[in-house]
């Protein structure tokens, strides 16, 4: 069954995305839109690997189904430490986005919750209690600390009131912890608005929600970073022919602890790696 599997797949690929999986296909044509993709290095290929960290912490599930979302919490609780203590042991630059309210004392009692969230967190609070170990692994120097939001709402679904409450809080937590202002912030669902308020704030970079943002502030959609989606042997073709079609490029891979374990996480950085390409994160991207 496997192989008959297989065989689709391939011939799939083959007549209708040139050998690809589907998303590294309709990627690709996306940057070939434009001669020169925005933020374009001349000789340098760089990627940054960009994790956004919430935990289960108000994700698409915690409306309607808290366990499910509980479950990714748990899930990325056992990736987080392996996979940000492989990043500093092989001095990788990346990029972690933190959800706001994950830097509070006692984030089950934010009145942005109802009685029956507040006490799924109550039993779960090994989840959304950071220590001192995350608190560390997250200060590493080759990692760039920012925000997810402050408690993972949509911005496009909420007012400018409600927008200014999200950045005041998730700055000001942050800069309890970390002790200097973010600069760079993964928008909930990359939904991208209110970024007026983000500037008022001193956040001076964002990932926008394509791969031709406009705004110089803004970093390139660039690809969702999961298995499934983006499998070794994709990445390679996907890292090939952008090298053969662009003098030097940044590659934007951004997902979640709850999508890969430390061992796969170390063969795909294993295939950016053979391909030549290095990493960066965003402020020191901006530096050169």
């Amino acid at each position: 069954m496997n192989k008959v599997i297989d065989i689709l797949r391939y011939t799939k690929r083959r007549f209708l995305t040139q050998g690809f999986a589907k998303t590294v296909y309709l990627f690709l044509k996306e940057i070939e839109k434009e001669n020169k993709t925005p933020h374009h290095l001349d000789g340098k290929y760089l990627v940054n690997l960009s994790f956004d960290f919430e935990l289960g912490f108000g994700t698409t599930f915690w409306e309607e189904n808290i366990e499910k979302a509980l479950s990714y919490g748990e899930t990325a609780r056992l990736n987080f430490v392996p996979i940000m203590k492989f990043l500093e042991q092989e001095k990788i630059s990346a990029n972690v986005q933190i959800v706001g309210a994950l830097l509070n004392e006692h984030p089950d009692t934010l009145s942005i919750f109802n009685l029956r969230q507040r006490e799924a967190m109550r039993e779960r609070r090994h989840l959304f209690k950071l220590t001192a170990e995350d608190i560390q692994l997250l200060r590493s120097h080759n990692i760039e600390a920012g925000i997810h939001g402050f408690s993972h709402r949509h911005f496009t679904n909420i007012s400018a009131q409600d927008a200014e409450y999200e950045m005041q809080n998730a700055v000001e937590n942050f800069k309890r912890v970390f002790e200097r202002i973010p600069e760079f912030m993964a928008f909930p669902k990359n939904e991208i608005a209110h970024t007026d308020i983000l500037k008022k704030h001193g956040i001076k970079c964002w990932r926008a929600n394509s791969e031709h943002p406009k705004d110089e502030s803004e970093i390139p959609l660039g690809h969702w970073f999961a298995p499934g989606v983006l499998d070794p042997h994709d990445l390679q073709k996907l890292l090939s022919v952008i090298w053969s079609f662009r003098k030097g490029y940044l590659l934007h891979l951004w997902g979640h602890f709850t999508e890969m374990d430390v061992d796969t996480f170390k063969e795909l950085v294993g295939v950016i790696k053979n391909a030549g390409w290095k990493f960066t994160n965003v402020k020191d991207y901006k530096k050169y």
